[in-house]
């Protein structure tokens, strides 16, 4: 008996491209962690580095087609699952991103990077004066706008740009 799923989604990672198969993976796939992705190009190695441990298994695309945005970027980790600190993390570097948990090569979960209202100890206040930079404060940026995005410091109120601020 003949399977119905089409060869293309059938193809394996050491398949090469063709005009008969073109959705060959261009980064591989793993057994058990968490890919991200739709990340905007220029951010990818940025998330990477904010996600990466010392003994992780990371593959990373940069620059790869999409329909979506033009050109994006993918990282995958093999035998992690990012907790809700991270993933608050990765939401003041990359909030447009995907993220799908992996287990035994499938998806078991899928999900915009959720944008919490509040980051707590995430990123530091760019306001040199701010309270938080001197004393031993735990920062908090209230969300004002998710697009671009934009946080308020809740102790100096300056309003900045994600891009502005440094993680901690």
């Amino acid at each position: 008996m003949h399977s119905e799923v089409p060869v293309v989604d059938r193809l394996r990672p050491s398949d090469p491209p063709t005009s008969s198969n073109p959705r060959v993976r261009q980064v591989e796939a793993i057994l058990h962690g968490t890919v991200i992705d739709h990340i905007p190009g220029h951010m990818t190695l940025k998330v990477a580095n904010l996600l990466a441990r010392e003994n992780d298994q990371v593959s990373i695309g940069m620059n790869l087609r999409s329909a979506r945005m033009g050109r994006k970027g993918v990282v995958k980790i093999s035998g992690r699952e990012l907790d809700a600190r991270t993933l608050s993390r990765l939401a003041l570097i990359a909030p447009s991103a995907s993220v799908s948990i992996i287990r035994d090569t499938q998806v078991v979960q899928k999900f915009t990077v959720p944008m919490p209202k509040l980051f707590e100890d995430i990123a530091r206040c760019a306001n040199p004066n701010c309270v938080t930079n001197h004393e031993r404060w735990a920062s908090r940026m209230e969300v004002v706008n998710t697009d671009p995005l934009t946080v308020c410091c809740i102790y100096c109120e300056r309003t900045f740009l994600a891009t502005e601020l440094a993680l901690l």
